[in-house]
């Protein structure tokens, strides 16, 4: 029948084949019921991959469309159809094959031209989608009556959004302006500030001009790929440049300061070498299948990589034996309990340096149990789901109970806190939200009010406690959106001032009312701080011609190994020693040793040894969950409403947290005598160097509270805030380790977010952020890209409440990897109308979802990886489309065809409870079947029957 049986990968270190089996015959009710025939004759059975784990494919309907599933963990998925083929349902199976109260069931409705118009959540939850006569979009409503409408122009162009609430108050808005040729001219805020676009004769943008008038100018060479960028024009003047090979391959980028970063690439177009003026030089060598099989830096350490035969990475080893790293997948741990077992095709078990995490999966594959061991200590975490996959109960390792309780949207709205041995506790409730955006206020558990104002631009105008020693604070933005001022809440008088040089770069912290520089800072035109004033002391900032490293700050000199990592800040002063893996791993002061650090295999530092043991524990998001000593007991445990800290287990005390506009504590409150008892100013030094007032209420009791920026935690033996990937230095407002993400966080790859502290967060010490008009981004775990910055594109860093990612995967077996690539490159976006991408960047090219037939235009860039070197394809969102503001990165590597994503789109964050679903549709039915067909296209005729 010419089916395909077999597929034999590239590998020859292990068997990695892939079959495929076939039913035999038709079902034996088919002669009698062909309606309700299961299977036929040569529809597909059974997969099974290279591991021996089995996809069972049990129903089909007369179309020959899928009904049923079984996956390798034993776990049923049912499909049903409309008349004309459309997917209506998906359910996922519970335990209860007889009854369907614990499956996890999502519809689909339709208007009758084949549209979508509602997506309805396993647990109520919908969002319905309106169109016009002309099938477009035109308005996005939730079951809360909240709506988004848009407003389009006769080609469809977005002229105008208005967000509004169930009442009809406009809670957010928008507009833009196309000129004749449906290019974006001009995009304005709630205010009417606007950002201007130019375009050459091709299409290219040509120049961005913002609401105060500096402009940046974009130049292109032959091919339309971009040579230059020059940052305020007659101004600072900052230029960069991009060299390419005939390939496409980004070959060099020339910084404002003259210093150039260099890529070489094999014929396959992976990255062999980066020769970069701050890490020095970094080779990578590639197994046959493509997986990078090593990794030598600037200090000669040799990084070795090994995978299974589903091309998972499995190893990696380094010179110092004691910080290898081990995955090991599918096979459930024996600290896995009942229900928890459904460990195939995930992640079961990691050791390292430190010790081993165990996780432990429920059929829906929901993480529900953690179990860290660290130094013998063992710490473990339990979670538990709603319906809709959303948490509902979090345990912490000493029986403390978090829940949450949720709204018809899918919202929290109450936070309740057991400690162990205790009763319930409401740590906050009455929360409220924005339609389709962030929290808006919560009441604490002792009456204590939060509220969290926005302007029309979803920008923050207020967070206010109304009750003495609570954070109160108001905000002020310049046309641009810099932060210009803090104010008391409603009151539009500054408190304190900001000023920023044209780059958007904080230059003055300033007393409101006198107009006095309380601190002030300037740069160089790449970024890097070329003196602070603070009060009436300013310290200069040095640096060697040849690099970004920081030699010296009011004449302290500073050391650095060859892979541009801090060794040491004055002579013996302080010294930091580097383990293999680039982690710091030991700080000296006076040459003693007065601290070392482990970290686990995801990069989290999860042992501090001082004077004693610091165990330390991450949620799955990286939030920092918890401090214990060095019996293993709690000493304290954070509690989270999404991104935002808002409690502190104090051992078994609880205390409420009051986060700012970015996420940062200000303020710790003891509801019993509802007084702070911890407050970190926000008026006070803006790269927050300022201590923390640990006994605000002058009891003589200090409360040590070490989070800091999000993402960060204050580390007194260090003096650096560790900021999971990386250590920041607020002393100076920098890293001292440069960017493992390389020129994708930035052309000064020591600089903090821009050097814009009061407005852009780094959660993790990476980013995705525009600076100097250059956007770059770095999806965690996967690929990193820099491109020219969009026309109306609008930064996230992942704090955001409506933000979401996702990783579309399918393994290409035996395919042609590089096939599989250019067929991406060639095809984008799943649209038959797409155009190639290119390294100039393919400008409205049409991205429109067949399942959501909507305008939805993205920009498809062909660049390449900052971490691997490989190529991938990036579809960037045009202002208006409908997933605006995000991306999608699509490569192969590892054996894997990935399409990544993120973004923040109102319609497609999973916190809105529709972005799951649509996520599904559009990933699974689109990216990940386009993907699919381009593997099977780019596969061997069988010969291995």
């Amino acid at each position: 029948m010419g089916l395909l049986k077999q597929v034999d990968g590239a590998r020859t270190d292990v068997s990695d084949t892939t079959s495929f089996t076939y039913y035999p015959t038709d079902d034996s009710t088919c002669a009698t019921s062909a309606a309700t025939c299961p299977h036929r004759k040569g529809d597909l059975w059974k997969v099974t991959n290279a591991l021996g784990q089995v996809t069972e494919y049990l129903a089909y309907d007369g179309a020959g469309r899928v009904l049923s599933v079984k996956d390798a963990n034993g776990v049923v998925t049912d499909y049903t159809y409309h008349p004309r083929g459309w997917l209506t349902a998906s359910k996922v199976r519970g335990a209860d094959d007889s009854s369907e109260s614990d499956d996890r069931i999502t519809t689909i409705d339709y208007w009758p031209t084949g549209l979508v118009k509602q997506v309805t959540q396993p647990d109520g939850a919908f969002t319905r989608f309106t169109y016009d006569a002309a099938h477009r979009l035109t308005d996005i409503a939730d079951n809360a009556g909240n709506t988004i409408h848009y407003t389009l122009d006769n080609a469809g162009n977005r002229l105008k959004e208005d967000t509004k609430d169930a009442s009809g108050t406009l809670k957010r808005t928008l507009s833009r302006i196309y000129n004749q040729l449906g290019q974006l001219a001009t995009q304005a805020t709630a205010q009417g500030d606007p950002t201007d676009l130019g375009y050459d004769g091709n299409g290219n943008t040509k120049t961005v001009t913002d609401a105060l008038g500096h402009a940046t100018q974009n130049d292109y060479d032959p091919l339309n790929r971009l040579a230059r960028t020059l940052q305020d024009v007659g101004g600072i003047a900052a230029e960069t440049k991009f060299g390419y090979d005939a390939l496409d391959n980004l070959t060099k980028v020339t910084d404002p300061k003259g210093l150039d970063t260099t890529y070489a690439y094999n014929g396959l177009g992976d990255l062999t070498k980066l020769t970069s003026p701050d890490t020095g030089s970094t080779t990578y060598t590639y197994d046959s299948a493509g997986n990078r099989a090593t990794q030598t830096d600037a200090r000669n350490i040799k990084t070795s990589y090994g995978y299974d035969a589903l091309n998972r990475l499995t190893q990696v080893t380094y010179p110092t034996t004691s910080l290898n790293v081990s995955y090991t997948y599918d096979v459930s741990q024996s600290t896995c309990a009942s229900g928890e077992t459904y460990a195939v095709g995930r992640l079961s078990r990691m050791q390292d340096g430190s010790g081993s995490t165990d996780y432990c999966y429920d059929r829906f594959g929901d993480l529900v149990r953690k179990v860290q061991t660290t130094n013998g200590k063992v710490f473990v975490v339990r979670y538990a789901y709603t319906k809709a996959g959303q948490l509902s109960r979090l345990t912490y390792p000493d029986g403390a109970v978090v829940d949450y309780v949720r709204n018809a949207q899918g919202q929290t709205t109450e936070v309740g806190v057991t400690p162990p041995g205790g009763t319930r506790q409401v740590l906050l409730n009455q929360a409220t939200y924005y339609p389709f955006g962030a929290v808006a206020g919560w009441t604490y558990g002792n009456g204590r009010p939060m509220q969290r104002v926005l302007d029309q631009d979803y920008r923050p105008l207020a967070v206010n406690d109304t009750r003495s020693d609570g954070l109160a604070v108001g905000f002020a933005f310049d046309p641009v959106g810099n932060l210009s001022a803090l104010t008391a809440p409603g009151n539009t008088a500054p408190v304190i001032k900001l000023d920023y040089d044209p780059l958007g770069r904080l230059t003055a912290f300033k007393d409101g009312p006198t107009d006095t520089v309380i601190d002030g800072y300037t740069y160089d035109a790449t970024g890097n701080r070329l003196s602070a004033k603070v009060n009436t002391t300013t310290q200069t900032y040095s640096y060697p011609t040849t690099s970004h490293r920081l030699s010296s700050v009011a004449g302290t000199a500073r050391s650095y190994d060859a892979a541009g990592n801090t060794t040491a800040i004055g002579g013996t002063a302080v010294q930091y020693v580097y383990g293999a893996n680039g982690r710091l791993t030991q700080v000296k002061r006076s040459g003693t040793t007065v601290a070392n650090y482990a970290y686990n295999g995801r990069g989290e530092q999860v042992r501090r040894v001082g004077k004693t043991n610091v165990y330390t524990l991450y949620d799955e998001s990286g939030h920092w969950l918890g401090d214990y000593d060095n019996n293993g007991a709690v000493v304290q445990q954070a509690i989270w409403l999404d991104d935002l800290p808002v409690g502190v287990l104090a051992k078994t005390t609880l205390r409420y947290v009051q986060p700012d506009h970015l996420g940062t504590p200000r303020a710790v409150i003891d509801p019993v005598r509802d007084v702070a008892i911890w407050r970190w100013d926000l008026k006070g030094e803006a790269f927050g160097t300022t201590a923390p007032d640990q006994d605000p209420d002058k009891d003589g009791t200090a409360f040590v509270f070490d989070m800091r920026f999000p993402g960060q935690r204050y580390d007194a033996l260090s003096g650096l805030n560790q900021n999971y990937f990386r250590d920041y230095e607020s002393g100076t407002g920098r890293y001292v380790q440069s960017d493992p993400i390389g020129l994708n966080g930035g052309i000064s790859t020591y600089g903090y977010i821009g050097s814009r502290p009061m407005a852009s967060i780094d959660p993790m010490g990476l980013a995705c952020s525009s600076v100097n008009g250059t956007t770059r981004c770095d999806y965690p775990g996967g690929p990193s890209f820099s491109l020219p910055t969009p026309p109306g594109w609008k930064d996230f860093n992942g704090s955001e409440w409506m933000y979401h990612h996702y990783d579309v995967r399918r393994k290409i077996g035996c395919a042609n990897a590089n096939g599989v690539m250019q067929d991406l490159i060639k095809h984008p976006t799943p649209s038959p109308n797409a155009r190639p991408a290119t390294s100039s960047g393919t400008k409205r090219n049409d991205a429109g979802v067949p399942y959501l037939p909507v305008s939805n235009f993205v920009t498809s860039y062909l660049t390449t990886d900052l971490r691997t070197g490989q190529p991938v394809v990036v579809n960037i969102t045009a202002p208006g489309s409908f997933f605006d503001p995000g991306y999608v990165a699509r490569t192969v590597t590892n054996g894997v065809a990935h399409t990544y994503g993120e973004g923040t789109s109102s319609v497609q964050h999973d916190k809105s409870m529709n972005g799951a679903m649509i996520n599904w549709v559009v990933n699974e039915l689109v990216w990940g079947d386009q993907m699919q067909g381009f593997i099977d296209e780019n596969s061997p005729s069988c010969g291995c029957s």
